[in-house]
């Protein structure tokens, strides 16, 4: 089957196919036109994958599934338990939205310390609530995945978590060797590039997370403070550039 014909067959997006193929999820073969060709085998894993995402696994999660390196009825106990955590959670949240439609309020009307309160007491009696510290994590695990060039589109890990680990180990001993022979090629300077990756990470989450919070109300400005930031930066990185050629 062309991928066309999949697209049609499976009612999924071109760039979906590519990604998991990208992902290595699937390797359809390429034809005399070097047009690929997949196969019944391919269509599938494409099927396997598309249910198991459906049901809230992740891409990397599948990919040790396809590989064999984890154990179906295990990963899906966890989705499960995973699952049954965001019920409870939304649960909650559906009891407030009803209270706030009932009471027929807006934005303006909307009073934030009768729910605020509302929220604490039914937190005391057991019940549960989004957790917005999730959102500082999932934005630290992205900037992590992505500094390593570990992230899928949706910011999840992309490749199986032992992968993962020789991927960052590497990119961090590349930076290392960098950095000493850049220098006086002593152990130090060795280590201190072997650590520039997470002194990035460092920076990027003091400056970019009360911006990630920023953006989820005020996008617009966010984006415009966002690129401000990236002009000034690189504009210290040239002055410091020709300070150091003069030098």
């Amino acid at each position: 089957m062309t991928i066309k014909e999949v697209e049609q067959a499976l009612e999924i997006p071109r760039a979906t196919i590519r990604f998991y193929e990208k992902e290595k999820l699937i390797t359809p073969s390429r034809n005399g036109n070097a047009y690929r060709e997949y196969s019944n085998e391919d269509i599938a894993v494409l099927k396997k994958v598309i249910v198991l995402r459906k049901i809230g696994l992740s891409v990397a999660d599948i990919k040790e599934l396809l590989d064999e390196k984890a154990s179906l009825q295990e990963v899906i106990e966890k989705n499960v338990a995973d699952l049954q955590e965001r019920i409870k959670e939304l649960d909650g949240a559906i009891k407030i939205c009803k209270k706030i439609q009932f009471r027929q309020e807006d934005i303006n009307s909307f009073d934030e310390t009768y729910y605020w309160e509302e929220i604490q007491v039914q937190e005391k009696a057991g019940s549960r609530f989004l957790d917005i510290v999730n959102d500082t994590i999932k934005y630290e695990k992205k900037i992590i995945l992505k500094q390593f060039n570990l992230a899928d589109r949706d910011g999840n890990l992309s490749c199986g978590k032992i992968e993962a680990l020789r991927n960052a180990i590497g990119i961090c001993i590349v930076t290392g060797i960098v950095n000493c022979l850049l220098t006086e090629r002593t152990i130090e300077e060795f280590i201190d590039g072997f650590l520039l990756p997470f002194k990035w990470i460092l920076v990027y989450s003091i400056f970019g997370l009360p911006l990630y919070f920023l953006g989820k109300k005020y996008p617009k400005a966010a984006k415009v403070i966002k690129w401000i930031g990236i002009g000034i930066f690189l504009l210290i990185l040239f002055l410091l550039i020709v300070l150091s050629v003069y030098n």
